[in-house]
């Protein structure tokens, strides 16, 4: 067949994503490579495989199967979607030749109903969808230390569209990519080649017999591997016997000893990533295809949602910020999943699917709910009030909201403020802000607010026969003074000796009705 009839057959830009599927513009794609379809012509010179029915899971009932499938048709729709929607924006930043020069993967997209070749996002992720970011805005000034911000993304049509309801127990799991900037610095520096195409099932197993997962060099340092992660010993141990020159072996094997521990932690207290050792020792040779054994994949990180999808229909949204620190030397390090959130903007795409939360509105819609939401673990509650929002506006009787919010300025980390003031003053929610640093010499704490609503807590939470929830989310050190708190509004309200008071804490754990979610 020659390549005018190819060109025919498939979109003008699939050279252009042959060159460069997995880098930047299309770094959601990977390709999966199954033997002819049966009754295909294979292409000229290429014999047929051998056709090989699909596994079925031992044990496994009809209706996971059906649900299993459910999600990758999904999945599949999903990248379908982008293909065609990023397809003629595709800039592969190579000159013609190489576009010409595709390789064993052009060839795959190109006789692709003989191979059944498609596209998949992030194959090793079963759950995996790929969504489509539709809004990022910042929430903090620009000016400010600290980088929180509000990001949505489409589930319309996806296998976790009526599993994105924050108040119902549900958190979405991100999964990131590595900065293409970087990822290019490192392969130049080591001389891969960032088109060359490598097998990817050793991170992604096949699910059929005669099936094959296909990557890019450049995709698979850039969506799969934590390149930029901190390695532990064990890839030192592994990482030696590629090194060529015997003492930069002998430098690596050595800082797995025990008398090399100290230069080994000021490592990690340096933040050095994969990448760093990998460019330290010049010597190394590591075959393309051993790189998945020494680093490891990139995981998820979970968020809460900060949306109810009743009230929200179709989308899901984050609140986050961006997680900073500073490493041994001066140098600021960034979290790889918030940074990723941080750049990421509408019209992008990332990978995500549904996951547990413990963080579930009560079924009693009148119940009173009390809320503790500490920085940026507001977002569950911003959840809980858009769902009762939405019971009331459809004539169920709800009952009262109380929020303790904690940051440290109003003005600068007061998230959704419209939002919560509108709630507020349609009586849905009470809203008792804690501002630790916007009066000099006063700081205010979440548990100083939780004790000026010491009677409602009692009569809500406390007292027998109360109904009432409380529920907290956020960095986990504050959780202390809060139950402490709680525990003093037993003894001070109920009487209870500080025994009784610790009971009566663990009560409500066991009932569901003290649940923390803390990081």
């Amino acid at each position: 067949m020659s390549s005018p009839a190819i060109s025919q057959q498939l979109p003008p830009w699939w050279p252009k994503a042959a060159a460069i599927a997995g880098g930047a513009a299309a770094s959601l794609l990977a390709l999966r490579l199954l033997a002819p379809s049966e009754g295909a012509a294979a292409p000229a010179g290429k014999a047929a495989a051998p056709k090989a029915a699909a596994p079925v899971a031992n044990g496994a009932a009809p209706g996971a199967d059906l649900a299993a499938k459910a999600v990758q048709e999904c999945q599949a729709e999903a990248v379908r979607k982008y293909v065609a929607e990023v397809g003629d924006k595709l800039s592969a930043g190579v000159g013609q030749s190489t576009l010409d020069s595709a390789g064993e993967l052009g060839k795959y997209l190109a006789f692709k109903d003989q191979y059944r070749t498609r596209f998949m996002a992030r194959p090793d992720v079963g759950e995996g969808q790929l969504l489509k970011v539709t809004d990022w805005y910042r929430l903090t000034p620009e000016d400010y230390d600290r980088t929180t911000f509000h990001v949505e993304v489409d589930v319309r049509g996806t296998s976790i569209e009526k599993l994105v309801n924050g108040a119902d127990g549900k958190a979405l799991s991100v999964y990131a990519t590595n900065d293409p900037a970087a990822v290019k610095k490192f392969l130049d520096a080591m001389g891969l080649d960032p088109f060359a195409l490598v097998s990817a099932e050793e991170i992604a197993p096949q699910e059929e017999e005669g099936t094959v997962v296909l990557t890019t060099v450049e995709k698979l340092f850039t969506q799969y591997l934590d390149l930029f992660g901190k390695p532990t010993r064990e890839f030192l141990k592994k990482l030696a016997p590629f090194a060529q020159d015997i003492l930069e072996k002998v430098k690596i094997a050595e800082l797995t000893l025990e008398r090399k521990t100290e230069e080994f932690q000021d490592r990690q207290a340096r933040a050095q990533t994969y990448a760093e050792y990998l460019m330290e020792f010049k010597s190394l040779k590591i075959p393309l295809d051993k790189y998945v054994e020494l680093i490891p994949t990139i995981k998820q990180r979970v968020y809460s949602i900060c949306s109810s999808s009743d009230y929200r229909p179709g989308k899901c949204q984050l609140l986050v910020v961006r997680e900073d620190w500073e490493a041994k030397g001066g140098e600021t390090k960034f979290g790889l999943c918030s940074s990723f959130l941080t750049f990421v903007r509408p019209g992008q795409y990332c990978v995500g699917h549904s996951t547990h939360s413990v963080m579930k509105i009560p079924e009693d819609t009148t119940v009173h709910i009390f809320m503790a939401g500490l920085g940026t673990g507001l977002a569950p509650f911003r959840a809980y009030v858009e769902q009762r929002k939405y019971q009331k506006d459809r004539g169920a009787k709800i009952g009262k909201m109380t929020l303790f919010f904690g940051g440290r300025y109003s003005k600068q980390e007061y998230y959704y403020q419209d939002e919560f003031d509108a709630h507020e003053k349609e009586g849905i929610v009470k809203c008792c802000n804690a501002w630790s640093r916007d009066v000099p010499g006063k700081k205010v704490y979440v548990q100083h607010k939780i004790k000026e609503e010491e009677d409602d807590i009692w009569e809500q939470l406390g007292k027998p026969g109360s109904k009432g929830y409380f529920f907290l989310c956020g960095s986990k050190q504050p959780e202390k003074d809060v139950y402490k708190t709680l525990l003093g509004i037993m003894q001070s309200k109920g009487n209870m000796s500080e025994s009784q008071a610790q009971a009566k804490m663990e009560e409500l754990q066991a009932a569901g009705r003290y649940v923390t979610e803390v990081y």
